[in-house]
């Protein structure tokens, strides 16, 4: 028989699983357990001493209630640099073809990518590349998987996997695509290509930092194929981040009359720190209960910003 304590946290999981739509496996991972051990705790008939289940759990759901009395930053802000790369990634997609939106670090780049995923939920996709692809194998199999397409052996059997799954209109966005390699953009390029020559459209958007731009705009002899189908080049640099952004980001300061405030962050923002230090900066402040100038100044001193 469950306890009154264990009740309640079947309860909050069973909450969790309502609330994003997960499978009994998928929210049984989020919470750092197997889905096995979930449905024996909940029918009772776990094998062993079911307390340490339940004790996962219980610290599971502590920390996101600690999380939720924290900061919570707005999921977007359209500002001055988010806009265009937003833009660009329509176009893009309405176009087909390679595009490449890059730039300083923390000016809202991977912001507006995710952005226009959830504005377009059925024919945009969104991955964020790491250095962990290597091979052409390991960027077909996370496509793969994030599409829903069946992850073959062989690696031309999962290039056509992926094909049969895609379709006409569709766009594939990759973040940090400075870790991809130039054999990796072929293979995407290719992608696009084959719904090119059926007269249908596939975007390919890569988002990375400058070394990106640089790359697929070469006019080396490797990158022509690459460089000529691409439509769209556009660099994007902290310089152009504009004080009206540090409003649409802090709604809060601008209600509150805090222009002494917003100029102060919009100065960090003009650092190397970007606006994504300067969410951080406030999101602390905040957290300290004290977002006013004196408190601002004294959080960046003590994260060793300068400004």
């Amino acid at each position: 028989m469950h306890t009154p304590k264990q009740q309640e946290l079947l309860a909050k999981v069973e909450q969790l699983k309502r609330e994003k739509k997960y499978s009994q496996n998928e929210v049984a991972k989020v919470i750092g357990i197997s889905g096995t051990a979930l449905s024996q705790v909940k029918n009772e008939c776990y094998p062993a001493d079911p307390q340490s289940v339940f004790d996962t759990i219980a610290n599971y759901f502590s920390v996101k209630e600690k999380a939720r009395l924290t900061y919570t930053e707005i999921d977007y802000a359209p500002t001055s640099v988010s806009t265009k790369i937003y833009d660009i990634i329509n176009v893009c997609q309405v176009k087909g073809g390679l595009a490449a939106a890059a730039g300083d670090a923390g000016i809202s780049k991977t912001k507006a990518a995710q952005k226009f995923v959830k504005d377009h939920p059925t024919n945009s996709i969104l991955i964020t590349v790491n250095s962990c692809f290597t091979s052409i194998k390991s960027l077909l199999k996370i496509i793969a998987e994030r599409i829903g397409a069946s992850a073959e052996r062989s690696r031309d059997e999962l290039w056509f996997s992926i094909v049969k799954k895609l379709s006409d209109g569709m766009i594939l966005i990759f973040d940090e695509a400075q870790h991809l390699t130039l054999k990796d953009i072929e293979v995407l390029r290719i992608f696009s290509d084959y719904f090119n020559d059926k007269g249908q459209t596939l975007g390919i958007c890569f988002i990375g930092n400058i070394e990106t731009l640089t790359r697929i705009g070469s006019k080396k002899a490797e990158f022509a194929q690459i460089a000529n189908r691409t439509k769209q080049r556009k660099l994007y640099l902290k310089s152009e981040i504009q004080r009206d952004d540090i409003k649409k980001l802090f709604p809060i300061l601008e209600s509150e009359n805090k222009e002494k405030e917003i100029d102060f962050l919009f100065q960090v923002a003009q650092t190397e720190q970007a606006l994504r230090g300067t969410v951080n900066l406030f999101s602390n402040a905040y957290d300290n209960k004290n977002y006013s100038y004196n408190g601002l100044v004294a959080m960046a001193k003590f994260m060793d910003i300068a400004v």
